[in-house]
């Protein structure tokens, strides 16, 4: 798994979180932490990534 998959992951749950009825900025939080915890990521490498 490289770095655009795990930013294509967070997208798309960003999305679906969108979808149903979350504001933006939870929705990226809450992407963020799925994708930390299922693709065992470290949730501070995570935002630094999403962040750069």
């Amino acid at each position: 798994m490289d770095i655009f998959d795990v930013l294509t992951a967070i997208i798309k749950r960003k999305k679906a979180f969108i979808h149903s009825g979350i504001n933006e900025n939870e929705a990226l939080m809450k992407a963020e932490l799925d994708v930390s915890k299922e693709y065992h990521i470290s949730l501070f490498d995570i935002k630094k990534l999403v962040r750069a």
